[in-house]
């Protein structure tokens, strides 16, 4: 009786999980922005992508913008090709690829040590995330690190667990002296989490940090 019992549990168990089984897409490769030395303001720009079963970015979506930044990340992103998510409506069935959507957000730092007020347009709100994109709640922007050299842009993917908290952290694209921050400054955000199947969910998002060399 009692192993039927755990049989049954398990079964249970399975069913209930499964919809947490789904596999987000995951950022295979393709090119990042340029650092716009130039621009005197700071910027975010927050963008969903729609990703195919086959892994190819078939839409670009701008939620949040601050010109000129928006442009450049939109035109990057285009190009970036993914894993394809994996999922299933039926749980007796196994994973599949399918379509999905993924947050990209970068943020361009002013050409200052610390952060403060800077000239320039703020960002504004031009769409809404679909409801299975994690959306950013609290956004860290990094300090420009004392001992940098250079300006530069680091690129990290991150995991969202459904209560929209960043579990882990890791770099895809490396600068010199500017890793080490734009870590500490991505495991601090928070987020709206993904839901599926009409529950959160967990997910990727990609967060580009941008570090313009201080004007001194």
């Amino acid at each position: 009786m009692r192993g039927l019992l755990m049989i049954v549990a398990a079964t249970a168990a399975l069913a209930i999980g499964a919809p947490d089984q789904a596999m987000p897409a995951r950022y295979l490769s393709g090119g990042v922005p340029d650092v716009p030395v130039q621009a005197t303001g700071a910027g975010q720009v927050f963008i969903e992508l729609a990703v195919s079963d086959a892994g190819a970015v078939v839409g670009v979506k701008p939620l949040r913008s601050t010109p000129p930044f928006t442009e450049a990340v939109a035109a990057a992103v285009q190009g970036w090709r993914f894993i394809p998510a994996r999922d299933t409506d039926d749980p007796k069935k196994p994973l599949e690829a399918v379509a999905s959507t993924v947050l990209v957000a970068a943020v361009f730092r002013p050409p200052t040590l610390l952060n403060g007020p800077v000239a320039g347009d703020p960002p504004k709100e031009v769409g809404a995330a679909s409801p299975a994109t994690p959306f950013p709640g609290s956004v860290v922007v990094p300090a420009f690190p004392p001992k940098a050299l250079a300006s530069g842009l680091v690129m990290v993917e991150v995991d969202v667990d459904p209560s929209g908290a960043v579990t882990d952290a890791r770099v895809l694209v490396s600068a010199s002296g500017l890793d080490d921050a734009a870590l500490d400054a991505a495991r601090k955000w928070t987020f709206r989490p993904a839901r599926l199947h009409g529950r959160a969910a967990s997910a990727e998002a990609y967060l580009i940090f941008a570090f313009r060399q201080p004007v001194t």
